[in-house]
């Protein structure tokens, strides 16, 4: 499916070249699309007036207003569903977002529909009854420029959340884990997996397939997906790569949740061992990974341990974070704690 939907992408990107190239400022035209949104879907519109609305699928529209207003209309003897005319201005010369005519490719010749690639951005401006009735409603929209202030700063904040270094079908991944649309991960993921010869994709796949079982408490199945990831990254880089470090620590946290703190503490020691020797001494990573530690010997009921590690992770944060920094708030409070404990 996945690879459907990039074809198809690509056909309406090409097609979208064809009919607008050499055109330094094409005229603006409108399109319309008429369908039934849920009552609640509708008040949501309605509370983002002048603000951005995003389309999950591909988007039709046609350059016939009765055509779309039929839609529309077809939806009003639902009592659950509003009728909505979507009225879109569109600036070829200011939009970066891929659509095109097909009227050449469609078999609906007399729709002269207009499709948009997925996930198109629109501004949402003026809403009124159409014909007076409060079941049939016109959108005025526009079709978000390339440089619109909120659309940038909107994409610039997902790819910090989402990661900066993440591509192609990983920066998806990760974004429908966010969304929470875990089966089409799964999905994808598989296919993907399927398709991978190359060591350093899979084990990225495998990890992806790991923290999407975590996103949904499947915690055996975690463990054979991270342990999948490492066993790839045992073979491909060195033994005392910060990779593996990481690692480590995420196959241990799945341990110390499920309770086998035998297996979560000799990870830890793991990743212990690793970012000792790649950072200094004072670093927050050991600071973090010495916390961990102590973490696990405090539920193995062994507060002596866990009061050492943790006095060891205070000594480290005392003089690389801000006194108000939460860690170290956080730890000062374990510490004192584990001492009343013993």
């Amino acid at each position: 499916m996945g690879f459907f939907l990039q074809d198809l992408h690509k056909k309406i990107a090409d097609l979208h070249a064809q009919q607008f190239a050499g055109y330094a400022h094409p005229n603006s035209f409108t399109v319309y699309r008429g369908q039934g949104l849920l009552q609640r879907h509708f008040d949501q519109m309605v509370k983002i007036k002048c603000r951005l609305l995003s389309f999950n699928n591909f988007l039709s529209t046609s350059l016939d207003r009765e055509v779309s207003l039929a839609f529309a209309r077809n939806n009003q003897n639902d009592s659950d569903l509003i009728g909505v005319l979507f009225e879109i201005t569109i600036n070829p010369s200011t939009s970066n977002i891929p659509f095109a005519n097909v009227h050449d490719v469609s078999s609906f010749k007399d729709a002269e529909e207009i499709l948009f690639s997925m996930h198109s951005v629109f501004r949402i401006g003026l809403m009124k009854q159409v014909g007076g009735s409060n079941r049939l409603c016109q959108v005025d929209s526009t079709l978000a420029h390339g440089n619109d202030v909120e659309l940038l700063g909107l994409t610039e904040q997902m790819r910090k959340e989402i990661g900066p270094d993440a591509e192609g079908w990983d920066r998806l991944g990760v974004l429908l884990i966010k969304l929470e649309q875990f089966d089409k991960v799964q999905e994808m993921y598989d296919i993907l997996l399927d398709q991978t010869i190359i060591d350093e994709k899979k084990r990225y796949i495998y990890h992806t397939l790991g923290l999407l079982m975590v996103n949904q408490s499947e915690y055996i199945e975690t463990i054979r997906y991270y342990k999948q990831s490492i066993e790839i990254k045992q073979k491909i880089l060195a033994p005392t790569d910060v990779a593996l470090a990481f690692s480590y620590n995420n196959i241990s946290s799945v341990y110390e949740h499920l309770g086998d703190y035998s297996n979560a503490l000799s990870y830890y020691q793991k990743a212990l061992r690793i970012f000792q020797k790649n950072f200094p001494l004072n670093h927050p990573h050991l600071a973090n990974c010495y916390g961990n530690i102590g973490s696990v010997y405090e539920n193995m009921g062994d507060y002596s341990s866990a009061l050492s590690f943790f006095e060891h992770a205070l000594s480290i944060l005392q003089c690389s974070v801000p006194e108000n920094h939460s860690n170290l708030l956080d730890v000062r409070k374990k510490v004192e704690y584990l001492k009343k404990k013993l």
